[in-house]
């Protein structure tokens, strides 16, 4: 056959090659004045600054790499069952599980908080159920003193003269006796279950000093609180001083549930900052008793009861008591979404940290989640190479480690048989961190800059490794009639216009070099961002200032820019229109719609 025969005529039809980025601002605005928690405690969204830590959704500490304004924006308060609070904005992404969900026993998905607010009931039921955060991994504190004895005296103890501690249970007096040794004082028993701290030498007690040092020992009841070195310890810390406080003031109500009362506001809320960094849920009810004497009703003071449960792996207490009345949890307690309230415009900001998943612990410990269009594809198999879709129901390779492994993962869905439709890669600047670090190892080095002797040559040299795995992609598209969707971050960056003053634009977050390859091959290159309006107000001192504000009825529409321009790269060799809305349906029905020409138009 000669090459003038092989000539193809005609549309050549194929599975359509995307990359879609977008910037940390879809789904993840919160309010200046939103708590996230760092090492040192919760700070104020509006205070992080980049290389500031903050906890991830591991539990662990990680590096805030940027910082991102998002202006005025619509925020609502989010109320869990157990009483916890957040704020976020309308879009903002949560993962959740639904009712039907939970009867078929499925994982569950990710929804904005639009999505779940027009569907917070099914039935009498509450709808999402959101996962708990894992224990938080705070770093170990030196101690002035043993976190259980602080715990016991909190529940249990006062200071008259010297620290006295009521308890009854013989395994509770041998470990108090043992531990108050260990710090160089005594215990005097009187009246059978009152005992008192008392030094050995002309000094006092050394556990008085401690009181003394952390502001306890003048405190009644109302006032107890845990000081702050004990709140932000090690799990271990932390657990030890829960388990003080539950040996010495609180009950078993069911297996895996415990309730504990304080007259104390400010030690129910520390209490419950225990429970909940360790996984656990807490709620909080109040009472206030009364009682009758010589035929007079006497008000006694508000009590706060807290119901708490917790995950397998931890255990609350250490008294043989309550031990014997615990177990594994009966039911499941879940962590529902009970109310969705608009509380108006408040300056607003996301950030982004050096986690594969991008999560950070939020107000009371919450947690919440983020996705990617891919998911909706149709039979979508991911290659993970962030790890980010740990509770989303889909399919998928395990987190690759390495630049083979993913090389490997293509072959397998181009060798073997399987019904996938679609290959996302989530993420390509995750993948391009792969790139280099296999690099790295082949010369040895320790960063992209120093390969081959610098001079920026490991960055080409990485094009290598680009275009084989194009050059696989394109296999894959073409054998098996797979869509081929890249998944990628946004980054800012300044373009040179040659015919105009240079300005900031979005475009994918990977190297210039390997940008432009990845772009050039894909037939769509798809801006995800949110439609908005500048309105121009007064700032004062003769001043404007411009304000975002999102344009959608239900707080911001999120839409796909398919046209590049001054403001984003993009492109389609699909005469797609300008802007999409943010789904997959919306995309498929718009590349199968055949484009309009200019009679069609006028008809």
């Amino acid at each position: 056959m000669t090459l003038l025969q092989k000539i193809q005529r005609g549309k050549q039809p194929l599975p359509p090659r995307m990359v879609v980025y977008g910037t940390e601002g879809i789904g993840k605005a919160q309010p200046l004045t939103s708590a996230v928690l760092t090492p040192d405690g919760f700070v104020p969204m509006g205070d992080l600054k980049v290389g500031d830590h903050v906890i991830g959704s591991d539990g662990r500490p990680t590096v805030v790499l940027s910082i991102h304004p998002q202006g005025l924006k619509d925020v609502y308060r989010v109320t869990f069952r157990d009483g916890s609070v957040t704020h976020c904005c309308d879009d903002h992404l949560w993962f959740t599980q639904t009712v039907n969900e939970r009867s078929q026993q499925l994982s569950g998905s990710v929804r904005s908080l639009s999505d779940i607010r027009r569907s917070l009931r099914s039935g009498t039921h509450f709808n999402h159920a959101v996962p708990r955060v894992q224990p938080v991994e705070f770093a170990a504190r030196d101690l002035p003193a043993d976190p259980w004895l602080l715990g016991l005296y909190l529940g249990d103890g006062h200071c008259s003269g010297s620290p006295i501690i009521t308890n009854c249970e013989t395994d509770i007096q041998d470990r108090f006796r043992t531990v108050v040794a260990a710090m160089g004082d005594d215990v005097v028993q009187f009246e059978d279950i009152q005992h008192r701290i008392v030094g050995t030498d002309r000094r006092g007690s050394a556990f008085k000093r401690v009181l003394k040092q952390l502001e306890l020992d003048e405190c009644n009841s109302e006032s107890k609180f845990v000081p702050l070195q004990y709140l932000h310890g090690s799990i271990e810390q932390r657990l030890e001083l829960l388990r003080g406080l539950i040996d010495s003031d609180g009950c078993v109500t069911n297996p895996g549930s415990i309730e504990y009362s304080t007259v104390s506001r400010r030690l129910a809320d520390h209490f419950c900052f225990l429970v909940r960094s360790l996984g656990g849920s807490a709620r909080v009810t109040t009472k206030r008793g009364a009682y009758i004497k010589n035929g007079v009703r006497v008000e006694c003071q508000m009590v706060f009861r807290i119901f708490a449960s917790f995950p397998p792996s931890i255990t609350p207490m250490s008294s043989a008591k309550h031990l014997a009345k615990w177990g594994k949890a009966e039911w499941r307690i879940l962590h529902t979404i009970r109310q969705v309230e608009h509380v108006g415009l408040q300056e607003c900001q996301c950030i982004r940290i050096d986690a594969l998943d991008s999560l950070y612990v939020t107000d009371d410990f919450i947690l919440t989640h983020n996705s990617t269009l891919g998911a909706n594809c149709p039979a979508p198999i991911f290659i993970q190479t962030e790890d980010g879709l740990s509770e989303i129901d889909c399919d998928k390779f395990p987190v690759a480690t390495n630049f083979d492994e993913v090389v490997g993962y293509i072959n397998t869905l181009l060798h073997e048989q399987h019904e996938y439709q679609t290959l996302v890669i989530d993420s390509l600047d995750w993948l391009e961190r792969l790139i280099w670090d296999d690099l790295c190892r082949q010369y040895n080095v320790t960063s992209i800059e120093k390969v081959d002797g610098g001079y920026a040559k490991g960055y080409t040299h990485a094009l290598v490794h680009w275009r084989h795995l194009l050059a696989l992609l394109n296999r894959l598209r073409q054998e098996r009639g797979m869509i081929i969707v890249g998944i990628a971050h946004a980054k800012v960056e300044k373009f040179e216009d040659p015919e105009a003053t240079a300005y900031d634009r979005y475009s994918p977050r990977l190297h210039k070099h390997a940008c432009s390859l990845v772009c050039e091959w894909a037939d769509a290159v798809l801006f995800a961002t949110r439609k908005i309006r500048v309105q121009t107000e007064e700032a004062g001192f003769n001043r404007k200032r411009g304000v975002a504000h999102s344009v959608g009825k239900d707080g911001g529409e999120r839409i796909l820019r398919t046209i590049g321009g001054p403001a984003c790269v993009a492109k389609n060799r699909f005469a797609l229109p300008e802007q999409l809305p943010l789904s997959w349906p919306s995309l498929m029905d718009a590349l199968s719609t055949p484009p309009q020409t200019p009679a069609d138009e006028t008809r």
